[in-house]
């Protein structure tokens, strides 16, 4: 009945159009008040109006991600779970290569610990490419690498579950380390997957690093210290305790390593090649 009256005078007209925008209007915020709309992408609407206005301010959201601080370089990063347990036998990765360096010849094979769940193909194609890289043991004519399948072989580069690695290459000092034993090399599983905290989550280059260094055990070379601070480490630096000379010292004190490290301030950055 009222909307009909509305249509026949013009007053009541004007009227009427208020009350229509008052019923269906928003109930409006107190004036200085602020509205958020937490999580919402719904754009504000504006209202016209004579008496009052609407302010929704945008909201802005941030989000921070916290970073571990390690006590010692030394230490385990975070990471994807690690192969714990094996049996301690071993079996080949199938696979062959041809002559890679003008050195005298050194053959080799890649195993896996049986119980050690891992791509073994893609940990197999790691090893093989590290040791042909121009940038490694060849470049210097003082090595030849081959692949071989299986049966005598000069060197064995085998993936080690990170309690048989503690048990073959030691464990006085409470890190998780690789070794060479002999002509056989025990890469640890654990580090395989986490890496080292020199290397700062770069898992390809930490890997490529732990091959050579071990290797270069194989071939005669002893551990260095940097030498040159702020520059490339050499790949016979201890990398996985640190790239830090007093680092270094403090975490293998009395345990002797081969070589002597001077407490001399020198930090050198993290280099898996003995040819960069």
């Amino acid at each position: 009945m009222g909307l009909i009256a509305c249509g026949t005078t013009a007053l009541l007209l004007t009227l009427c159009r208020v009350t229509a925008v008052q019923l269906t209007a928003e109930q409006p915020a107190a004036i200085g008040a602020v509205v958020i709309r937490a999580s919402s992408t719904t754009p504000a609407t504006t209202a016209t109006s004579t008496t009052t206005s609407t302010v929704v301010p945008s909201t802005t959201t941030s989000t921070t991600t916290a970073t571990r601080t390690y006590a010692s370089s030394a230490e385990l990063p975070d990471g994807g779970p690690i192969p714990v347990q094996g049996t301690g036998q071993y079996h080949v990765v199938p696979g062959t290569s041809g002559v890679v360096g003008d050195g005298p010849l050194r053959s080799y094979v890649v195993e896996v610990e049986d119980g050690v769940q891992v791509d073994e193909r893609a940990f197999a194609d790691v090893v093989q490419q590290t040791l042909e890289d121009p940038r490694g043991w060849t470049r210097g004519g003082e090595v030849a690498f081959q692949r071989v399948a299986g049966g005598p072989a000069s060197l064995r580069v085998r993936l080690t579950s990170q309690n048989t690695a503690r048990a073959v290459c030691g464990f006085e000092i409470p890190v998780d380390v690789s070794c060479r034993v002999g002509g056989v090399v025990h890469l640890s599983a654990a580090r395989w997957v986490r890496g080292a905290v020199a290397y700062d989550g770069d898992l390809v280059n930490y890997r490529r690093y732990v091959i050579t260094h071990e290797v270069g055990h194989a071939l005669g070379h002893g551990h260095r210290p940097c030498e040159v601070d702020g520059g490339l480490a050499p790949v016979m630096m201890q990398q996985t305790f640190s790239t830090s000379n007093d680092e270094i010292g403090r975490i293998t004190a009395g345990v002797p390593q081969g070589a002597l490290i001077p407490s001399d301030g020198r930090t050198c950055l993290p280099n898996p090649w003995p040819f960069p």
